[in-house]
Order: C-alpha cells, then sequence, then structure tokens
C-alpha cells in the first residue's frame, strides 16, 4: 500500500491507527485513555557500561510456527492469513525499553526526537483530559510527557518515539557498546510473542485472564473515566506499567502483548508475501506502511491478540507506542 504525501492523507493513516469509544466520544483506533498513577519504582537489574544500560536479552530458539490466525479466532483480522514461517535462532530484549534507558542516549547525544520537533504533526499522538477533543496531536507531549495525568517511572517502557528516533538510538547503542542491535522483523516478533503457542494469547484463548499477564484495556479507573470495551479483570494500571510487573511468557519475555504498541522492522503488507521475514530498508521521508505489534495499555481484547497486526509511517509516533531490541551479535 503507498499514500500520497499530503498532510490530509498522512493524518488520515494515522486515524487507522486507534478505534474505539470513551464517555461517549469517538476516538482513535488504539487510544482511549485518562489517568491514575498507582505504580511504584521497579528496580531492574542491568549491565551498565559508561553511559550505556545494556538491554538484558533471551536467546529464542530457532524454530516454525503458524503464523497468523485460524478463520474461527475471535477478533481475527483479514490481513492474518495463516502460513508457516520458520525462524533462525535470536536473542530478544527480555522488555520493552524504558525511559531510563532512552534518557541515557538522550543525554549522551543531546539528540532532538520527532515529536520534540514537530515532524509531519505537532508533538505526540497522546491525551490531553482538559479538551473537548482529548486524543489529538499535542505539542507538550514526547518522550518525557507521553501523557498527563500519570508519573513517568524511569522503569516504564518509553513512548512517542518515531521508527526514525529508534534507528538513531539504536545507531548509538551499536557505536557505544561494539555489539548490533535491531528492531525483530515481524515474523521473529510474533514466533518470539507465543513461544511455542498456538493459541490467542501466550496465556490461552480467555481474554478476561488477561490481567496477569498485561496490561490492557481492563476493569480499572481513573476518577470516572473507564474503558468503553475492557477485559472483565483488573490490573490496577491504566496508563503504562513498569516493565516486567506482569508474568512473562514461555520463554521469559515480558509485557508482548499490551503495555506499549512495538515497532518492528517489517514493511507492512495486508497479504502476507514474504515481507514479515525481512527488515525493510526504509529511508528518510518514506511513505511506506511498518508493522506495529502487540497492543498497548488500552488494547481491547481483539487487539491483545499475538495474530493482530498494526501499522505506522516512520515519523509517527504516539503515547501507547515503544519498542524492543534484537541483539545480532
Amino acid at each position: 500500500m503507498s499514500l500520497k504525501k499530503n498532510n490530509s492523507l498522512l493524518v488520515s493513516v494515522l486515524l487507522c491507527f486507534f478505534a474505539g469509544v470513551v464517555d461517549g466520544e469517538p476516538v482513535q483506533k488504539n487510544a482511549q485513555e485518562r489517568g491514575r498513577s498507582l505504580l511504584q519504582p521497579l528496580r531492574i537489574t542491568q549491565q551498565q557500561t559508561g553511559a550505556v544500560i545494556i538491554p538484558q536479552v533471551v536467546t529464542i530458539p530457532a524454530g516454525c510456527f503458524q503464523m497468523g490466525s485460524p478463520e474461527t479466532e475471535e477478533g481475527r483480522g483479514v490481513d492474518e492469513v495463516l502460513h508457516r514461517v520458520c525462524v533462525k535462532g535470536f536473542k530478544l530484549a527480555k522488555n520493552e525499553l524504558t525511559v531510563d534507558e532512552f534518557r541515557q542516549f538522550i543525554t549522551e547525544t543531546h539528540f532532538m526526537t520527532d515529536a520534540e520537533r514537530n515532524t509531519g504533526e505537532p508533538g505526540c499522538w497522546s491525551y490531553q483530559k482538559e479538551s473537548d477533543k482529548p486524543w489529538n496531536w499535542w505539542r507538550w507531549a514526547n518522550w518525557k510527557l507521553p501523557v498527563r495525568g500519570a508519573d513517568l517511572l524511569p522503569t516504564a517502557p518509553v513512548a512517542c518515539v518515531s521508527f526514525y528516533d529508534v534507528m538513531a538510538y539504536i545507531h548509538w547503542l551499536n557505536q557505544e557498546t561494539g555489539q548490533e542491535y535491531r528492531l525483530p522483523t515481524e515474523a521473529e516478533w510474533e514466533y518470539a510473542a507465543r513461544a511455542g503457542a498456538a493459541t490467542a494469547r501466550y496465556w490461552g484463548n480467555n481474554a478476561d485472564i488477561a490481567c496477569g499477564y498485561a496490561n490492557v484495556a481492563d476493569e480499572t479507573q481513573a476518577g470516572s473515566a473507564k474503558w468503553p470495551q475492557a477485559h472483565h479483570c483488573e490490573e490496577g494500571y491504566f496508563f503504562s506499567a513498569p516493565v516486567r510487573a506482569l508474568r512473562a511468557n514461555k520463554f521469559g519475555l515480558h509485557d508482548m502483548l499490551g503495555n506499549v504498541w512495538e515497532w518492528t522492522c517489517s514493511k507492512y503488507e495486508e497479504n502476507y508475501s514474504g515481507a514479515e521475514a525481512v527488515c525493510a530498508d526504509i529511508k528518510p521521508g518514506s511513505d511506506a506502511l511498518i508493522s506495529i505489534r502487540g497492543g498497548g495499555w488500552n488494547a481491547d481484547a481483539p487487539r491483545v491478540r499475538a495474530a493482530h497486526r498494526n501499522w505506522g509511517l516512520a515519523w509517527s509516533r504516539q503515547a501507547n507506542q515503544g519498542f524492543r531490541l534484537v541483539r545480532v551479535r
């Protein structure tokens, strides 16, 4: 799918990234929040070299799996055709990159993110409670303040970062560590998220036990705000949770579903034809759609599935979207 380069169409593409209704008002696909901070700082032991925090990784074994979903799966999308994919073994970060890790990069490089530079649109797609249209591009929103109404913890996943921001971080990390990191392909991501499971979610098919495993749209409320389509459980987080706050999957990976959507390195194609298994060569100014996976802290049950697919433009960013890394060597 290709897009013409004009602002109105780019915005309409981004609006396809969200869906739902909050307090009777329509909002964009995958975003509806208010906030109450129920979080306590979480201590995470990480290897640190100078100014660089080295991501902890898990070795994912090579294997083949059925990517996509069966036609009988509840919430299934038309772009989830089942097909067999084999992946080589790889090393994937145990958790989504945190605010603290990203701050190290900013401190050392003085890099300005696309949200801070107002690339394409002002700020970041986020929520402002006082507004008649709470979900919008807000100039105040960036990785330092992705949403208003919740404290930003150093162990929360970084958000409001574009694909280009992520590439800049990876370039710096590779230079500083002498190692090689990249984003996962879409196929690697789904294989890792499933951790051997053929069910809709790595804990099974029952969406309503999600709260032990994923930070999602649930029955947690923030004042009078609540999710219109909530999982019937409560995990205590309305916005992002600290990474590793909830149970890992069988590969030892946390937050593969929920918390924040995650960038992959693969070009999105509605009909699988092999792009899911490779990293796309995304140039500056590209209008290619990039696959995004995992669902965020506002995601309802259909979006909290291993096979669910989403996409965004390389400059896009939002308050419930981050990333995790593959270590190549």
